[in-house]
């Protein structure tokens, strides 16, 4: 994680991000077929701030 001073907006990507991150924790007891849910949305959050990062 970077350190320092951040552009404005980086509050709220670091947030999203911990937040889609902080979804794992669903699969500690969850069974295996729900994984690929969780993955996928996992996924789907981190490519939304990748974008928004590129504008």
């Amino acid at each position: 994680m970077r350190t320092g001073a951040t552009p404005s907006g980086d509050e709220t990507t670091h947030d999203a991000v911990t937040a889609a991150l902080g979804r794992l924790d669903e699969l500690t007891d969850a069974p295996l077929e729900h994984h690929v849910t969780v993955f996928d949305a996992i996924h789907e959050a981190l490519q939304d701030r990748l974008a928004d990062a590129e504008d």
